[in-house]
């Protein structure tokens, strides 16, 4: 009915103004008249028309879609002529991951075919990382706990020579772990030094030579199980990667000490030092000498210089098995010396 009044005001303005304008303009009202009924005419109809089809929609009942995952709530949906729309998430301990918590319009409700049920989504029990609390206060370890929505468990006490007293030694679960939120997690906290009550705990030896580390122990009045050893080539032979106890543990006299201490591999075993030696030939110009290394690693550069006539060189170096050395002067080369 609005519509149609705003058409009679409009026509109205319009037919009052066509008789106000000059004869050769109003051609062109006559047009615009014509142009404007067609369009309020297309428009009357399509709402028409929309009307019909809304109502003639059926009236369906939203079924209950809490619990269900979105597969089997499009199924459902699908069924009643019904969409659906994830319109979020939320952590749920209750409800399984994929599952619908919430809906809107509620089940139950009374809607026409067609209509979107929108629904959000659980996404499970929320997980957290564990925060690495070693080398905090036991008083900030709590904190960060609370903050992360862990709880503190167990809490031991371990003497230390290390770790000042009443200070996070180690941790239960172990730092970045993943865990649900509420877990547990025990915390063994620093007595501070044996010295404080008496009580004996295990040197750190990791990282020292095995010489030291029995000259320590003999002090110590430790004995010393059989050394193991395992390869690596990254620090130097004889250096301990384990031990048994572990540092700060607490020990008495019947402690054995077990280490594992580094060896080297057999290629590094048969590395041997040579010298280079070489004198550069007379004359008057300086001379660009470079210096190559061939032996069981391959072929390298190991000395390039410019040096003026009668320069005498010796170059140290380090070679794997059977080696030689080309000398190059001006890019040419000049001499090879088995090394």
């Amino acid at each position: 009915m609005k519509i149609i009044l705003g058409v009679l005001i409009v026509l109205s303005v319009v037919v009052v103004g066509f008789f106000s304008v000059p004869q050769g303009a109003r051609k062109f009202i006559k047009l615009f008249l014509a142009l404007f009924v067609l369009t309020v005419f297309a428009v009357l109809i399509f709402n028409q028309l929309m009307g019909v089809v809304v109502h003639q929609k059926k009236e369906v009942m939203v079924p209950d879609l809490t619990g269900k995952t979105v597969g089997q709530a499009l199924r459902t949906l699908s069924e009643q002529e019904l969409y659906l729309k994830q319109v979020g998430e939320q952590y749920n301990e209750n409800i399984p991951d994929g599952s619908i918590i919430v809906q809107e319009p509620l089940p139950g409700s009374s809607v026409k075919e067609g209509k979107v049920i929108k629904v959000i989504v659980s996404s499970g029990g929320q997980v957290i990382f564990v925060p690495d609390l070693a080398g905090k206060s036991s008083r900030e370890a709590k904190i960060l706990l609370r903050q992360a929505g862990l709880v503190l468990g167990e809490e031991t006490g371990a003497y230390s020579e290390q770790v000042r007293k009443d200070f996070v030694i180690a941790q239960d679960p172990a730092p970045e772990k993943i865990v649900a939120r509420g877990s547990m997690i025990n915390l063994v906290v620093s007595l501070g030094p044996t010295t404080e009550a008496e009580v004996p705990l295990m040197v750190n030896l990791l990282g020292q030579n095995i010489r030291s580390a029995e000259k320590i122990l003999r002090e110590m009045n430790l004995p010393l199980a059989e050394i193991d050893e395992t390869v690596n080539d990254s620090v130097p032979e004889g250096t301990i990667l384990k031990q048994e106890p572990q540092p700060d543990e607490v020990i008495d006299e019947n402690t054995v000490v077990r280490i594992t201490v580094a060896k080297k591999s057999e290629v590094h075993k048969i590395i041997r030092e040579a010298t280079i030696y070489y004198e550069v030939s007379q004359g008057v110009l300086d001379r660009d000498v470079l210096i190559m290394v061939v032996d069981g690693q391959g072929e390298r550069e190991v000395y390039h210089k410019m040096h003026s006539p009668g320069t005498k060189i010796s170059l140290p170096v380090q070679v794997l098995g059977k080696s030689k050395a080309k000398i190059y002067v001006n890019s040419i080369l000049v001499k090879e010396i088995e090394l």
